[in-house]
């Protein structure tokens, strides 16, 4: 499991730093813990967006990696097809929606990672993920406490991890590599979380350029001491939903081992749930409202689902399989009308790989 104290000493820091989070920074899982229990709190609209963690992971379960994808698991047991026409109870009191209409769906049913990080004993299991429309890997070093190392893959160079960050020329296998030495309040002197941070940045090939962060921070020696060990093959994890449909023009940016993340038009993808649609499996049952505002009964298929509307947005829970319940977080800005939402939420499955969010 991902290093909880680890994200626990990370938290309040991402919060206070949202905008400046560098790329690649080692702190994946605790953003993306952040932003579950605020959303899960419905707090859509004021969610903290700390850019690094680099999705939401819920509480940062690990992400089972799949050499093929499982069979997968329709939400209630049974295959989810789109409704032409789904009911509801009463009418539901969003703000205006947008006109959107439903496509077909890109989202991936997997996350490749195209390298492979140190096969050394004591280490724990890949965790492979899409953060903010990146390939990411994290991996725990030994026991908790230890340290938590992240990959994140660009297909150019990354810039500096901040404003102040330091450079000094390293090597990762005779080619030419950049160790940055920098702190979170480098761009934010009232941030007091002024540990000093080292992020290492290097071209495994021609095409691919990877950061390597470490938390708690390591040397300059470890990183590329890890660095050289990290070979070419590749690590798979298979997507926690299936989508059939999806909002045309929307993009994904985060696919973690508990949600999945879509961005409305003019909504740039980032680590967090702000102004987006969220997808999530929850340890509800979904057979009570979730959130405050106004709940409406609607119909999902051949199940009674709940949807609950406030000035910050929606939440639409639905029963599945397993005594948990299918989650739709929906920022304001995010808002789809109800005939479209239901419809989009009435394809998405549940997979063998989805782990509870935690918040």
């Amino acid at each position: 499991m991902i290093n909880d104290d680890v994200e626990e000493r990370l938290r309040e820091a991402l919060r206070m730093h949202a905008a400046e989070a560098p790329p690649g920074a080692a702190l994946l899982s605790t953003v993306t813990t952040e932003s579950v229990r605020r959303g899960r709190r419905a707090r859509l609209a004021t969610l903290s967006t700390a850019a690094a963690v680099l999705v939401a992971i819920g509480a940062a379960i690990p992400f089972a990696l799949q050499g093929t994808p499982a069979p997968q698991a329709a939400a209630g047991g049974a295959p989810a097809t789109p409704i032409a026409s789904p009911t509801s109870s009463t009418t539901a009191a969003p703000a205006t929606p947008a006109t959107v209409a439903l496509v077909e769906s890109t989202v991936p049913t997997s996350v490749t990672f195209p390298f492979s990080p140190p096969a050394v004993s004591g280490y724990g299991k890949p965790t492979v993920m899409l953060t903010a429309g990146r390939a990411t890997l994290m991996q725990q070093l030994g026991p908790a406490g230890k340290g938590t190392a992240t990959m994140t893959e660009y297909h150019t160079r990354p810039p500096s991890p901040t404003s102040k960050a330091r450079p000094a020329s390293a090597t990762v296998g005779k080619k030419p590599a950049t160790v940055y030495e920098w702190r979170w309040s480098d761009d934010d002197p009232t941030n007091p979380y002024t540990d000093l941070q080292r992020t290492l940045v290097w071209q495994p090939d021609s095409t691919t350029w990877l950061t390597l962060d470490i938390t708690p921070a390591r040397t300059a020696a470890d990183l590329v001491t890890y660095a050289e060990k990290v070979v070419a093959g590749g690590e798979k994890a298979q997507s926690p939903f299936a989508f059939k449909l999806m909002p045309s023009g929307w993009t994904v940016d985060n696919i973690s081992p508990a949600s999945v993340t879509f961005c409305p038009p003019g909504v740039a993808p980032d680590p967090s749930y702000v102004n987006k649609i969220a997808v999530m499996l929850d340890e509800s049952p979904g057979t009570e409202p979730k959130g405050g505002g106004q709940a409406t009964q609607v119909q999902i298929n051949d199940r009674k689902a709940w949807l609950t509307s406030s000035d910050e947005g929606q939440t639409l829970l639905i029963p599945v399989a397993g005594g948990r319940s299918l989650l739709l977080q929906i920022a304001a800005r995010a808002l789809l009308p109800t005939d479209v939402l239901l419809r989009f939420a009435a394809s998405i499955t549940v997979t063998p790989a989805a782990q509870v969010s935690q918040g």
